[in-house]
């Protein structure tokens, strides 16, 4: 054992022994909080019922509602319940009044345990009585998420009176020289700790840059009031997301000539992290580059499934440790580090953890620094007995001190309740489960490290990921892309017939709809005769195709889905450019061409083998499939390339030939897929390409005779002339025709009266608004229950008014334009016609160049008015208040249309009955309604929203085959082979 080592035990030992004279633990089962974690470290779906049951009684109006969460939480989960729970929360024979009044008393106990006031001024007696048991604080102000600008500045407003009311308070505070003073002298009082993330609420991780100015603009008046008034200012770190522009940002600042001689500034770096060494490593070359030193408060961090779940989610490398000893073996790298850097850094460990604490003090001591030089910093709350061990030992200890009232503080003390009952929380293994000191101060560098399950994920379909523009170098991709484009000038898209390209005499010249000064695209307009060529050469192609052996085609069809990938930024670009697309959506709809392409090709594989069916002896029955013919494939503008493929790479893979008629206003994306087709392999013959005007080439196609299958996405009433046209049995035609339409929507989100306001504001926004609302599955119509409604309606106000609005090349901006002219037109005529008949709660400024619209909100809307039934396919917004679940529910299925459809809520009861009675084709519950993804959420409603099995899912290439039988008499002359059941 090394001397350090040695150190560590010894200093860790003498911890434990001060501990014991320290009987008090949030774990005491004489108390109803410790009662109710004991049962939640035994039973863990009773934990996960308990917190969600926490997490929402705030919002929860009257005994009835909480009555009913209550029942529906745990009455109804045939669990068996603690008896503390039965009586102390009311499940037996209580009356619903006296029942709700227990049970908040007892929730608010518990969060007054780890939460010092609802204000600074309810705050300041714990942090006083804090300061006699010579415990230091640091203050921080917890508050609901910032959607909205007026949220954002509020947060500043109140960070700015924080400062000066700890302040004032602080003049009439005693010096306390263990907490007061370090090994150079006084240190402030008062300590605050900021989120960065709450000063502005459109932070944009593309736009990273842009984003920075107002974030210093509003740091600086809190830098500036702390200097003022000698305050310590600590940046808290919150995702990983966010995890480098917060560093920069507090480089930058630092930096500044107003800041660079203070030396009361601190951040934040989470040891869970993989890359939080090398982090701590820039930020020590840092602090000597700024000649000032600042402090870190390292911790382990505190949203570990959030940032498991969210990197798997998108498909991104896990940031966070998979295993709690390697967490612990960074967090003592990251220490002695830091230590190392004395004095140009001061470390401030945060830690519950005596193992942690234990090899900081150590080392500094190993490397003479003084006991005063590092600092200890706790939860409030929580860790009291190594609190005031460390106090004994002439330690400085710091609490984070939250303030704020019950709503926003429910998200904290959940996480401090997840904390205190985790599996591997070092509080629950000292006071919970009486761990031996020995194994508590193991070296985690010795400790077997866990092995992390990887599942065989061969055969599985995974999705392509989003690119995450917190990575510089994907912002550079996307500039260096549009940059690109725009040297090119006018795009001529021309026709593609038997590997031919030819310019048509007529062409329809196209806008940026983002600068409508010049044009952007010269598209030839394909004729009838162009048509019936395309489809000749198709037709006599496609027995030859579908000969071709499947797995062939599939490998075509991922060859494609590669060459998309290599050219994804160039192809996301154009979108921003041709269509108006924001980068995030641009490079959502590349991912899901690609996601077609591979998945169709996996599926097919599978299809391709004739299933054995039927069961009796001397015969063998096989089920096959056979392709169609030729499809014509009328694709939209809104998904230029997700869509347009997924009908292309469908039809080709089950040995269908194409006709591709793309829509005008998003040819030159076609023209590029058309390009990268011919390089993946396909034969000439497979795919023509006919750009030209819906009515004429389009409307001709639907018709022919020789087009097997005709495969549509947009608006009802085309939807309605196809399927009415393909009826028509035109001479020499031999077959029915065969009609994919996935039409229009008009997608209502419901908001129950105990939705968690954060998620479902920010869900609507984005459901609504998201590509100017041109996306079939966007929500147009929220319903919201009239308990919430006030509270909603506001919140939405504010949020939409934060919005940005303009050119779709700058990725700040949140909203771009809408396609063109026409669409314009058509959807100012609407808000217009609204204005006239409804309450606008919202509409804003907009940039005059190019065709923007701002975000528009018409509230206490009737469901049966125009803007509530039809679809507007714009960014227009109707807010209708009803007064129950009942109502809620016959409002959302009054329209026509059953296409997608969502609800925020948090009563088990309602979601079960929502799932049931919602009609709608993918039904969304606590998320945003638009944004389906390939295999994760097969895509396509019923009613009047189309016809046809669901995109991306396991039936969809089926409606593109003709289903066969061969059936074998297998006997000769009374005798048959065994046959296997294959």
């Amino acid at each position: 054992m090394s001397d350090l080592e040695q150190s560590i035990r010894t200093e860790g030992e003498e911890i434990f022994r001060l501990m014991e004279e320290d009987s008090k633990s949030i774990f005491n089962k004489d108390w109803w909080y410790g009662r109710v974690m004991d049962w939640s470290m035994k039973n863990e779906h009773f934990k996960t019922q308990m917190f969600r049951f926490v997490d929402v009684l705030p919002y929860l109006n009257s005994s009835s509602e909480v009555a009913r969460h209550l029942k529906e939480y745990f009455a109804e989960s045939g669990d068996e319940l603690p008896s503390v729970f039965n009586f102390g929360l009311g499940l037996g024979s209580l009356a619903p009044g006296i029942m709700a009044g227990a049970i908040r008393k007892n929730v608010v106990q518990m969060a007054k345990m780890f939460i010092t006031g609802a204000t600074p001024e309810e705050a300041l007696p714990n942090l006083k009585k804090a300061r006699k048991k010579s415990l230091a604080f640091t203050a921080d102000l917890l508050g609901e998420a910032a959607l909205s600008e007026k949220e954002s500045l509020e947060y500043l407003e109140r960070y700015l009176a924080l400062i000066n009311d700890l302040s004032k308070a602080s003049e009439k505070w005693d010096a306390n020289p263990l907490i007061d003073e370090d090994e150079r002298g006084a240190l402030p009082k008062v300590n605050i700790s900021v989120k960065v993330t709450a000063l502005y609420s459109q932070i944009e991780e593309a736009a990273w840059e842009t984003s920075k100015f107002p974030i210093k603009e509003r740091l600086r008046q809190i830098f500036s009031a702390a200097i003022e008034k000698n305050v310590f200012v600590n940046l808290d770190m919150e995702q990983y997301a966010y995890k480098d522009f917060v560093v920069e940002v507090f480089k930058e600042l630092l930096m500044e000539e107003a800041y660079k001689a203070y030396p009361h500034f601190g951040i934040v770096m989470q040891a869970y992290l993989k890359e939080s060494l090398a982090d701590v490593q820039g930020l020590c070359e840092f602090a000597k580059q700024r000649g000032t030193e600042f402090t870190i408060r390292l911790v382990k961090g505190a949203y570990w499934d959030y940032e498991t779940i969210h990197a798997e989610q998108m498909g991104w490398p896990v940031p966070v440790f998979q295993d709690k000893n390697a967490t612990d073996e960074n967090f003592e790298s990251c220490a002695k580090l830091l230590i190392d850097n004395y004095p140009s850094i001061r470390l401030a460990v945060g830690s519950h953890n005596v193992r942690s604490l234990a090899t900081a003090l150590s080392y500094a001591r190993q490397k003479g620094l003084d006991k005063k030089a590092v600092e200890t910093q706790m939860l409030y709350g929580m860790a009291d007995p190594i609190k005031s061990a460390m106090v004994k030992k002439g330690i400085r200890v710091r609490e984070y001190a939250t303030i704020g009232e019950l709503i926003p503080g429910m998200a904290y003390l959940v996480r401090r309740l997840l904390e205190n009952t985790s599996n591997e929380s070092f509080l629950r293994s000292k006071f919970a489960e009486n761990t031996s000191i020995e194994k508590l101060l193991q070296n985690p560098a010795h400790l077997k490290k866990e092995h992390v399950f990887v599942e065989n994920n061969k055969h599985r379909f995974e999705n392509e990921p989003l690119k995450d523009f917190t990575i510089d170098e994907n912002r550079k991709g996307m500039e260096s892309a549009i940059a690109a484009w725009k040297k090119k000038g006018l795009l001529k898209v021309p026709l593609c017939i038997d590997g031919q390209w030819t310019d048509s005499k007529d062409t329809l010249k196209r806008k940026n709809p983002s600068d409508i000064q010049g044009d952007f695209s010269e598209v030839s307009m394909g004729t009838t005769a162009d048509a019936d060529r395309a489809v000749e050469i198709a037709a006599q192609f496609q027995p030859t195709w579908a000969k071709w052996d499947a797995n062939k085609r599939a490998d075509l069809v991922d060859q494609l889905a590669e060459l998309i990938l290599r050219d994804r930024y160039k192809l996301a670009a154009l979108e921003v450019l041709e269509v108006g697309k924001p980068w995030h959506e641009a490079d959502g709809d590349i991912t899901e061409a690609i996601d077609f392409c591979r998945y169709y090709a996996k599926e097919m594989r599978k299809l391709s083998n004739p299933l054995r069916v039927g069961h009796a002896p001397g015969e063998v029955s096989r089920y096959a499939y056979r392709a169609r013919g030729v499809s014509a494939v009328i694709a939209p503008w809104n998904f230029p390339l997700a869509i347009l493929t997924g009908m292309v790479s469908a039809s080709l893979v089950t040995g269908n030939t194409v006709v591709m008629k793309p829509a005008e206003q998003s040819s030159v994306v076609a023209l590029e897929l058309m390009k990268l087709i011919q390089e993946a392999g396909f034969p000439k013959e497979a795919v023509q390409f006919l750009p030209g005007l819906g009515e004429v080439v389009g409307d001709h196609l639907v018709k022919h005779k020789d087009v097997s299958m005709i495969c549509f996405t947009g608006s009802k009433a085309v939807g309605i002339h196809i399927l009415q046209a393909s009826t028509m049995i035109q001479p020499g035609q031999t077959h029915f025709k065969k009609v994919l339409a996935e039409l229009g929507g008009k997608n209502a989100i419901i908001i129950d009266s105990d939705a968690d306001l954060d998620e479902a504001v920010q869900g609507v926004v984005y459901s609504a608004f998201g590509f100017q609302g041109q996306k079939c599955s966007a929500c147009s119509r929220v319903i919201v229950l009239e308990e919430n409604y006030d509270r909603f309606t506001e919140r939405l106000y504010e949020a939409t008014k934060s919005l940005h609005v303009g050119s779709s090349l700058d990725p700040m901006n949140f909203m771009g334009p809408v396609v063109d002219e026409e669409a314009f037109d058509r959807i100012r005529g609407t808000i217009e016609k609204a204005k006239s008949e409804h309450n606008l709660l919202f509409e804003g400024e907009v940039p005059k160049q190019g065709y923007f619209i701002s975000p528009t909100v018409f509230e206490g809307v009737d469901p049966k008015a125009p803007i509530a039934t039809q679809e507007i396919f714009g960014p227009v917004l109707a807010v209708i208040k009803v007064k129950t679940l009942d109502e809620a529910l016959e409002v959302a299925n009054s329209v026509e249309f059953a296409l997608t459809g969502g609800l925020f809520s948090r009563s088990p009861a309602n979601i079960e009955r929502v799932k049931k009675e919602f009609e709608c084709g993918n039904l969304y519950i606590n998320r945003s309604c638009t944004g389906a993804m390939v295999n994760r959420h097969p895509f396509g409603g019923y009613k009047m929203s189309g016809l046809g099995s669901k995109t991306g899912g396991p039936d969809y290439l089926l409606q593109f085959m003709e289903p066969r039988v061969v059936t074998e008499n297998t006997m000769r002359r009374g005798f048959a082979p065994i046959e296997e059941d294959v």
